[in-house]
């Protein structure tokens, strides 16, 4: 009767999620304890984490040796003006000004977030200021791949010729913008590091919401509806007119628009006009001033690139009487034709960068529109219709899981998966919303790290799925599937799409473009109604075979013999011995790439059949072993299929499939960096330790099975202990 296998169920430690209250701080810098320390000590805070140094400036244009860098002094706001405030009043959108920096998708956003004073607070929070309890030290808080950061910053602040550098205040005496610009820009290693980026990566790391992009050009007659539903649920949203080359970067259009440039969207209204409906947006520019001058504008000055205020072009150079009338009216005359009450609604006559624009105008002027959908990490007033969200950590490891995109067959199978159950909504199908953001990417690129291709790829999972419990199996069936959908694969951090689907189940599977590419990631999925949301893994499992001798060929008389020969006059193999065998047995076959088999392995091979605990091993014990060896050395060459001498890590998961073993993907990553070389590839001396390892793990649970019923549970960190792969 061949022996029974075993099964290792891992508990759950517990509940691991972070509540939304829980905020780590950065660095392990505690705010609290940092500030009474300064206040006890009488001295204001340096910040040894984040220095007032040309280093925390950038790494590029604004390095050490730059000469961009070379007047710049650290001063703290008393030293830029007599009374510094925190805030001014209240914060208004109109506060945050761009300085020297190309930030102006992170302005946008911190302007956005002044509409809304709960996720303001979250970020900025409140009772800092330049008179009580000052200590030279402020924090603000930003959300980072599922969970909160408290990041400390001293007021030391860049300026040149006693002004700020970088982003400012209109008032000049306000400081809360300047200090939130140094707390991001030491989040992600220096100022120049948040040069050129999207405004939706602002509004995720303010909220922990959804970023959601759409591309203007292309036809999607739901538009303003989806806009104003995005509006119903406090979404944040940014819009951009693209570029041809760096040249066009923040060069302003004859309209007005800047092109290259970061707008928020800050309101919606529809009203009735001539029996039509006329769809407006409200707009601003970060920078405060230069603002649209086409229809529904506020100027009250006359144009002067031949445009009147209603957008119109004429060609006389010298415009008759009736249109210098309409040129040099307080604004766009579309005004006029409102009822004055909705005027005095509407209608703000100042250069504060704030304006409206027609629908039409809209789509036909701007390229991209992103917005940020509110989640239950936002934090945001509990009246704001929220949606389901799920998320996990993943990360794609060279020679492991980083298999590429579906280009690339014979490794895209490897990639993490996730199972998405939808449920359907009244109109019987169902809104989903998947965003794969890659992290840490900004604090890389003083090191030449910049953002990799990423995408992600959704299927319809077939019935049978379920049963398809085995590596091979599923390698078998994810290149014959059809995409439902799938999301165009770019340079970004995030990469967000809608889908209209129905309910049903479906398999996600995140990637980089190309294969062997390393990052960490986090993937959340959005619906309306619940869903849920699993990460495709695999049971940990030994067959029964693991436990039961393999059969050698030849007689028993034959291998006896060769035992004698092997063995010497004491008839045992020790550990010394066995390593001249598996030394001198390898080195005779090419295929059989080897390092040597050290005496830590040979040893360990010992172990598995030394009964009688005298480290060395007789006839019966030598011929379990070789039978193991043998067996193992079989399917090494079975799935070697390039014949490099070397396993990767599709090769060694069929591999130890077929060796009886079954095991996670995490278990499956630590293998791989356990016995794997720099590449992740297994030798043969590394594969038949590795078996050997698992051999003597999965017997170790075998004897921990008290009522004999093939199952053992260890919470994970106790398993990872007893199989020693920490």
């Amino acid at each position: 009767m061949a022996p029974a296998g075993i099964t290792v169920r891992l508990l759950k430690d517990g509940d691991i999620s972070t509540p939304r209250e829980c905020v780590r701080p950065h660095l392990d810098q505690d705010y609290s304890k940092l500030h009474q320390q300064c206040l006890h000590q009488g001295k204001l805070f340096e910040d040894p984490t984040f220095p007032a140094e040309p280093q925390s400036l950038g790494y590029n244009e604004l390095g050490p040796w730059s000469s961009n860098t070379r007047s710049i002094q650290w001063r703290r706001p008393q030293e830029i003006c007599p009374l510094p405030r925190f805030v001014c009043d209240d914060m208004k959108w109109t506060d945050v000004c761009q300085g020297e920096l190309g930030n102006c998708w992170f302005l946008a956003a911190a302007a956005s977030l002044t509409l809304y004073p709960a996720l303001m607070a979250q970020v900025v929070p409140p009772g800092q200021s330049f008179t009580a309890e000052y200590a030279g030290i402020f924090h603000f808080k930003f959300w980072q791949f599922g969970e909160w950061v408290d990041v400390v910053v001293d007021d030391r602040l860049p300026t040149r010729g006693g002004e700020l550098c970088f982003v400012s205040s209109v008032q000049k005496a306000e400081f809360w913008a300047a200090l939130m610009e140094k707390a991001y820009a030491k989040l992600n290693g220096s100022y120049e590091a948040l040069s050129g980026g999207w405004i939706n990566e602002a509004f995720v790391d303010f909220t922990g919401g959804l970023d959601e992009s759409i591309d203007l050009q292309l036809p999607l007659p739901n538009l303003f509806p989806l806009i104003q539903r995005a509006v119903e649920k406090r979404s944040l949203m940014g819009i951009s007119i693209n570029i041809a080359n760096q040249y066009e970067s923040e060069t302003t259009t004859p309209e007005g628009l800047v092109k290259g440039h970061a707008y928020s969207v800050i309101g919606v209204y529809e009203l009735e006009q001539n029996d039509r409906k006329v769809q407006l947006l409200r707009l601003r520019n970060p920078w405060g001033k230069v603002e649209w001058n086409g229809r529904w504008s506020d100027k009250k000055e006359q144009k002067k690139q031949g445009f009147c205020s209603g957008g119109s072009q004429y060609q006389s150079t010298r415009p008759t009487r009736a249109k210098a009338r309409l040129c040099m009216c307080c604004s766009s005359p579309v005004w006029s034709l409102l009822d004055p009450a909705l005027l005095a609604k509407l209608h703000v006559q100042q250069e504060d960068g704030e304006f409206w624009m027609q629908m039409e105008d809209f789509m036909r002027h701007f390229n991209m529109l992103e917005i940020c959908n509110l989640t239950p990490d936002s934090m945001c007033d509990q009246n704001a219709q929220l949606w389901s969200a799920n998320s996990f950590q993943g990360r794609w490891v060279r020679g492991h899981n980083a298999g590429g995109c579906r280009n690339y067959t014979s490794t895209f199978w490897t990639n993490p998966q996730y199972m998405v159950t939808l449920r359907e909504d009244e109109a019987g199908v169902c809104t989903l919303l998947v965003s794969l953001m890659q992290k840490d990417v900004r604090r890389g690129r003083a090191r030449g790290r910049d953002f990799l291709v990423i995408g992600f790829e959704i299927y319809k999972v077939p019935e049978k799925f379920d049963q398809m419990t085995q590596v091979s199996q599923r390698m078998n069936l994810i290149p014959g599937l059809t995409p439902a959908c799938l999301s165009p694969f770019v340079a970004k951090r995030d990469v967000t799409e809608r889908f209209q689907l129905p309910p049903g189940r479906y398999l996600i599977i995140p990637s980089t473009f190309k294969p062997h590419e390393e990052a960490a990631f986090s993937l959340r999925v959005f619906t309306e109604k619940q869903h849920t949301l699993t990460e495709i893994d695999y049971d940990i499992m030994a067959d029964g075979c693991v436990f039961q001798e393999s059969t050698l060929p030849g007689s028993l008389e034959e291998f006896s013999a060769h035992f004698k020969r092997l063995s010497g006059q004491d008839q045992e193999i020790s550990a010394e011995e066995l390593q001249r065998i598996l030394q001198q047995t390898t080195a005779k076959q090419s295929q059989l790439r080897s390092d040597g088999f050290s005496l830590v392995t040979c040893e360990q091979f010992l172990s598995l059949v030394d009964s009688d605990g005298k480290r060395t091993l007789d006839l019966n014990e030598f011929k379990q072993l070789w039978s193991k060896v043998k067996a193992w050395e079989h399917i090494f060459r079975r799935y070697d299929k390039d014949r490099s001498g070397t396993m990767d890590v599709q090769e060694l998961r069929l591999a130890l499939e077929v060796a009886g073993f079954h095991l996670n993907n995490q278990l499956v990553a630590r293998l791989c960096q356990r016995f794997g070389d720099d590449l992740m590839q297994v030798d043969f001396d590394s594969f038949l330790s590795c078996l050997a390892q698992l051999t003597h793990v999965f017997g170790k649970c075998r004897r921990l099975d008290q009522n004999k019923d093939g199952v053992v549970s260890f919470t994970e960190q106790q398993w990872l202990q007893m199989a020693d792969f920490q």
